[in-house]
């Protein structure tokens, strides 16, 4: 099928690319716009994509012929250009004053390249903004940035797993799958208004002291409707209170603060919940060791349909099965060093480096920008746990390891800073560089000092945390 003069001359006078498909979904026409575009998109082996409508809405990851129309989804290049696509049908109704006989579809682009990278600039300076907050909220009842941030990866994957596999249709999009993460950071911001007699009691609460400890949901709500409302509507702050006000609801209705049941909950709340549950089980605490990954899943499954969505309980197990599959780095006996802590610290980012590895995560800006965040955080803790360790032996050799260990970090955060180009190719390169520079560090620089640690005869303290 092919367009009259007069629509392709409309097409060409449109301000944005477009292209024109025909009932049949081979391309009817398309203007210099959407050719110069797609020349700056794609790479030359792929530029024939363009040519029917099935392989063009595949590439570029768009719902298939039949889903919303007139949804912009974004497309990130290798080249580094982001442009978002629409696909539209025309059915039948006249393009520039020919009808398009048995209807078609349109496809319209835009260029967003600047407008994104703005974006996500202004979202990565909120985002540190929120974990300070939340470690102001969570320290003094030993929570810390760290758990935050791994509750939000997981919720951030729960819900990508949901969208994927069709669950919840209609409750998430991509604003939803872009801030339930980093909305999930400040989930606890309410405990600021509790007091430290209730919130460091080391026994159990009085009735009277559980309502006042219950009444953070609402306190942190209302903190973070007001932020909601400084910044006229940022989606971040608007999935934030639902969920600092609703992830202490039960499915079967005896939460708190509403004793909402069932869908009443806000699906972010759900997940979030059921994140952070999952992140405290399977962490260390001052007064509990971590939980094996089966006992805790064994305790939610027990629990979906009572305390738990069921529909979110499965999504974390398969979530956390891809992870425990995405083992592209083992750990060797040649990487052992012999002092506990080191070993369960470098067990815990290599298992985060891996998680780039994981296939949904490859070419996934947030989850990779989240575990970045995750592995520059606790490598610094780290660092400084070794530090510590070999300043107390007298390591003669210690200011080069403290410079070695800064470049490091320096570089870790040269890669977060690339992330406001990421493009699909950047997961893997991620994963091989971060590959090479932990087990390089770890074989290399940290099984120097090996000898004179252990020869010091120093004991060592266990490492605080875990990863999940």
């Amino acid at each position: 099928m092919t367009i009259g003069t007069a629509a392709a001359d409309l097409l060409e006078a449109l301000a944005h690319p477009v292209a024109v498909y025909g009932p049949d979904g081979r391309l009817s026409a398309s203007n210099q716009r959407f050719r110069d575009l797609w020349e700056r998109l794609v790479a030359p082996e792929d530029r024939w994509r363009h040519e029917g409508l099935g392989a063009i809405t595949a590439f570029l990851g768009l719902p298939r012929v039949g889903g919303p129309p007139g949804v912009f989804h974004d497309f990130a290049s290798p080249t580094g250009t982001i442009a978002a696509f629409a696909l539209t049908p025309v059915g039948g109704t006249p393009v520039g004053g020919t009808p398009v006989a048995g209807g078609g579809w349109t496809l319209c682009g835009q260029d967003v390249t600047a407008q994104r990278r703005g974006e996500r600039m202004a979202e990565r300076s909120q985002k540190i903004a929120l974990v300070a907050l939340a470690d102001l909220a969570e320290h003094r009842d030993n929570e810390t940035g760290e758990h935050v941030l791994r509750v939000a990866r997981l919720a951030h994957e729960i819900a990508r797993r949901l969208w994927q596999t069709g669950r919840c249709a209609g409750g998430i999009d991509d604003d939803f799958l872009r801030h339930v993460g980093v909305a999930s950071i400040l989930h606890d911001v309410g405990k600021v208004s509790i007091s430290d007699a209730i919130l460091l009691k080391p026994g159990a609460l009085t009735p009277q002291e559980r309502a006042v400890m219950e009444t953070h949901t609402a306190s942190g709500a209302q903190i973070l409707r007001k932020a909601d409302a400084m910044l006229a509507g940022s989606p971040q702050f608007r999935f934030a209170a639902a969920i600092a006000e609703h992830h202490h609801e039960r499915w079967d209705g005896t939460g708190y603060p509403h004793g909402l049941a069932g869908e009443a909950i806000p699906l972010a709340a759900r997940i979030v919940g059921v994140a952070d549950v999952y992140d405290a089980l399977s962490s260390r605490r001052p007064y509990k060791e971590p939980w094996p990954q089966d006992k805790v899943l064994a305790y939610l499954r027990d629990q979906a349909g009572r305390h738990f969505d069921p529909m979110v309980v499965d999504a974390l197990q398969e979530v956390l099965a891809a992870r425990n599959a995405a083992r592209t780095i083992e750990w060797t006996a040649e990487m052992e060093t012999g002092i506990p802590d080191i070993d369960a610290d470098h067990r815990v980012l290599l298992a985060l480096v891996n998680q780039i590895a994981d296939r949904d995560n490859q070419g996934d800006r947030v989850a990779v920008e989240f575990v970045l965040d995750e592995l520059l955080g606790y490598t610094a803790l780290h660092f400084a746990r070794e530090e510590e360790l070999l300043a107390r032996v007298g390591y003669p050799d210690l200011d080069h390891h403290q410079a070695v260990h800064r470049a490091l970090l320096d570089e870790v955060r040269g890669l977060q800073r690339r992330m406001a180009a990421f493009t699909p190719g950047l997961g893997d390169a991620l994963h091989r560089f971060l590959g090479h520079w932990l087990t390089s560090h770890i074989l290399g620089e940290d099984q120097q000092y090996v000898p004179y640690a252990l020869s010091a005869g120093r004991a060592v303290t266990p490492c605080g945390t875990t990863c999940s």
